[in-house]
């Protein structure tokens, strides 16, 4: 069953500010909660594990992507954002050197494609066996329809989560078995949505699943007890790039009032007249039009040449 009163699941709090939002999918309203605690921001009324367990291996690719096999437009993106991010690793870590990387949520295995191009010996996690099943077939990448308890330990120098973390129940607890599956000195790279950020049209924000929305705070706050950050990129999306602790520490570092205050005063500030004006959300149409001309040309191409063809573009 799930959960009937709100507690923060980082902070334990039990006060918070509750919001009614629209779901950007359905477009029902969902009720929301920003702890005073800490400023984690999360749905109030959490769904059972049983619950969340059967959605993602069944139903979450369908409901946001229509499909259970990624259409070439989202691959073109997922290798946009692939290089994108490797760069990203490639600036802060150095040269791959074979590193064992292993990227949890791994959908269609693009990015697992690309790290191999790259010089990681690279394989993922994907709870949706459609998914996994793609990516095995087109890349010939090992991608493994399993979750994030199935991690082996002290398994891999560097993991992956993008767009994963607001989808996991229990973060803490997400954190820790992570670390666990690092091997010392290992490093964690996690991309979610910024509550901060200025250019989220507000019609797409929140999600049923999305279980929580984290700031660079609260995210930071989350891996603290295993991890310290290494670098922090919260210009659009949140991608913070974490370093294993030799020894974990004995409770997490919560945000500081400050920082909690900082947060509420930014969602109080979300909506139309920030993201329009600040985020640039005035010239959103013109970017979306230009991306559907170019996702047209590649409509019947396979999806290694559109990913291949990204990676050589550089």
């Amino acid at each position: 069953m799930p959960e009937t009163q709100f507690q923060c699941r980082l902070c334990d709090c039990r006060n918070s500010d509750g919001f009614l939002k629209r779901d950007a999918k359905s477009h029902e309203n969902l009720a929301i909660s920003l702890c005073q605690g800490c400023g984690l921001v999360q749905q109030t009324v959490l769904p059972s594990d049983e619950d969340l367990k059967i959605y993602y291996s069944h139903n979450y690719r369908r409901d946001y992507k229509k499909t259970y096999h990624p259409k070439p437009k989202y691959v073109s993106r997922a290798g946009t954002t692939a290089v994108h991010r490797l760069r990203f690793l490639a600036r802060h870590l150095g040269e791959s050197d074979g590193r064992r990387l292993v990227d949890i949520g791994a959908g269609g295995g693009e990015f697992v494609y690309l790290a191999r191009r790259a010089g990681y010996d690279a394989s993922g996690i994907e709870p949706n066996e459609g998914y996994s099943e793609f990516a095995v077939r087109e890349y010939g990448v090992n991608i493994e329809t399993a979750g994030i308890e199935d991690l082996a330990e002290s398994s891999a120098d560097l993991i992956t989560l993008f767009h994963v973390f607001e989808h996991l129940a229990h973060p803490l607890d997400a954190m820790e078995r992570i670390a666990g599956a690092l091997k010392s000195g290992g490093h964690l790279l996690v991309e979610v949505p910024n509550l901060l950020q200025k250019d989220a049209s507000p019609h797409n924000i929140f999600f049923k699943a999305h279980l929580f929305y984290y700031s660079r705070f609260t995210l930071i706050a989350a891996a603290s007890r295993w991890f310290e950050p290494v670098h922090v990129d919260d210009t659009g999306n949140l991608m913070i790039l974490f370093r294993k602790r030799e020894t974990a520490l004995s409770d997490i570092i919560a945000p500081s009032k400050e920082e909690v205050g900082e947060t509420i005063s930014s969602f109080a500030r979300k909506g139309w007249v920030q993201y329009l004006f600040q985020g640039g959300g005035l010239f959103k149409p013109v970017s979306k039009l230009s991306r559907s001309i170019r996702e047209a040309v590649i409509r019947d191409t396979a999806p290694r040449d559109i990913l291949d063809a990204r990676w050589n573009k550089g």
